[in-house]
């Protein structure tokens, strides 16, 4: 049995045609879509990168921003840090001034006490009594 071979007759040369005229329009019709759809996901992609770009500026004025503000907040932290350690040393030198006072004030009543009596005075004096001195309350340490 062999096969019969194709006959190149006018009608079958027309449909062999056809077919193949119609597969390369189909394929050319594919070939536009193609072409389309690539030209949109181009438009898309360069988009898609100026947004990308766009929000990395964004991000990068954020984070100097933040950086900005900490150092802000550092610096100002610094000073309240360094006006309270002033304050802490002035009340301390105070407080050891006050003792001082203290201190020295309390020797000579002990030395008085030793001493002789003064002799009375022949006019009153109008003055106060003087007060005793109170110690004050040491300071708290900020540490």
């Amino acid at each position: 049995m062999s096969l019969p071979q194709i006959v190149l007759d006018v009608p079958t040369l027309k449909l062999t045609l056809c077919i193949v005229g119609g597969l390369l329009l189909i394929a050319m019709v594919r070939i536009t879509f193609l072409l389309r759809t690539n030209n949109r996901l181009r438009e898309s992609t360069a988009k898609m990168e100026k947004q990308v770009l766009t929000q990395y500026q964004e991000i990068l004025a954020v984070r100097q921003d933040s950086n900005a503000w900490r150092g802000e907040l550092q610096r100002a932290f610094d000073a309240f840090r360094a006006e309270f350690s002033n304050r802490l040393a002035e009340s301390e030198q105070r407080y050891q001034d006050i003792q001082m006072r203290y201190e020295n004030a309390a020797k000579p009543a002990v030395a008085k006490a030793f001493a002789p009596p003064p002799l009375p005075s022949p006019a009153p004096s109008a003055e106060p009594p003087e007060e005793k001195a109170v110690p004050p309350v040491p300071a708290i340490a900020i540490s």
